[in-house]
């Protein structure tokens, strides 16, 4: 089991990563068109999951980091991309938020008479 510690440690590690990989002036490319959308919404798919906890201080990245881009050399702004973000942060945190209160109040599924 994870203590809270650690997953903080963990997050806070991750969230660096995801702003190296944002912020940093060589973009990786590939060959399917538009496959960095998939990328953006991988990305904080998994800080919304590992943050959920910590929502409300985490909120501002999936909108910062493509504003910040713009400073960035060989970087741009994309709305497409914010909305990636955005989306993937927001199943981040359901999903999170269903995995930390799978064991709390009623059963999904009633184990009782047929």
């Amino acid at each position: 089991m994870r203590t809270k510690g650690r997953n903080d440690a963990l997050l806070l590690v991750y969230l660096v990563f995801l702003l190296l990989l944002n912020l940093s002036p060589r973009v990786p490319t590939a060959p399917v068109e538009n496959s960095d959308k998939l990328a953006h919404f991988a990305m904080f798919l998994l800080l919304g999951l590992l943050g959920s906890a910590r929502w409300p201080y985490l909120l501002p990245v999936p909108f910062l980091t493509e504003p910040l881009q713009l400073f960035v050399p060989g970087r741009t702004f994309s709305f497409a991309d914010m909305g990636a973000n955005l989306i993937g942060f927001i199943l981040g945190l359901i999903a999170g938020w269903w995995y930390e209160g799978r064991n709390e109040g009623a059963p999904l599924f009633h184990e009782g008479r047929d």
